[in-house]
């Protein structure tokens, strides 16, 4: 792919593309889920779950419980009580997927600019960035709720491609889901997809991206001016 096309800007998914965030995701589901006198679910299940938003998260996991007679009700409470964990333990246990700080550099020594597009909840975007180090790299950053659409829509992808003045055919959307796909393809946007990261059990490579990596400290070597 970076033989015959280098991107002129960057826009890049969050959640199980730079951060591995299951574990806090995890966690803030658990306890909301122990309020409720509910089984707990693992952070195998949650990785499969997790790429949609925080709703669809939620909706996800009321689904895998037995006997739920109203589930709708519970998914709403569920929710709430979610946001309300996740909140005090948005960067616990999370943490950047090897090589992306000196990716994330490397770019912005290369005069790139890079946007965030993620379907999580904006509210809990600049602090878990600002506690991992890498909100400085990025000059917009667009959560779920940001816009009246999210991924897999293409808005947030266009919205970024205008913010940075760039054409989307000459962005490069790097993500690791069926959404991030969907976007970019809707968007006119090339996209490098992640097998590292929460992909709902879908291969990828049916998918036919434009690249595909088994993690994104490959990527690295692959951004060199033509």
């Amino acid at each position: 792919m970076f033989k015959s096309f280098f991107p002129q800007a960057f826009v890049f998914d969050l959640d199980g593309t730079l951060v591995d965030s299951v574990p806090d995701l995890s966690w803030a589901l658990n306890a909301a889920l122990a309020e409720m006198t509910q089984p707990q679910v693992t952070d195998a299940q949650v990785r499969t779950w997790v790429g949609n938003g925080s709703v669809k998260l939620v909706e996800r996991a009321v689904m895998s419980l037995p006997d739920i007679d109203d589930p709708e009700t519970l998914t709403s409470t569920l929710h709430a009580g979610f946001l309300k964990h996740y909140k005090t333990a948005v960067c616990q246990h999370s943490c950047l997927y090897p090589g992306v700080f000196s990716l994330l550099e490397h770019i912005q020594q290369l005069n790139l600019p890079m946007v965030l597009v993620t379907n999580k909840p904006f509210a809990f975007v600049p602090p878990l960035l600002k506690a991992l180090g890498i909100e400085h790299f990025f000059s917009l950053m667009l959560g779920g709720d940001s816009l009246h659409e999210k991924k897999p829509s293409a808005l947030p992808l266009l919205h970024a491609a205008q913010h940075m003045g760039i054409a989307p055919d000459q962005c490069l959307m790097v993500g690791d889901s069926l959404s991030d796909f969907k976007s970019a393809r809707a968007a006119n946007m090339p996209v490098l997809l992640l097998e590292q990261g929460y992909n709902q059990g879908i291969n990828l490579s049916d998918l036919q991206p434009d690249c595909l990596l088994a993690d994104i400290n490959q990527l690295h070597g692959l951004i060199k001016p033509i």
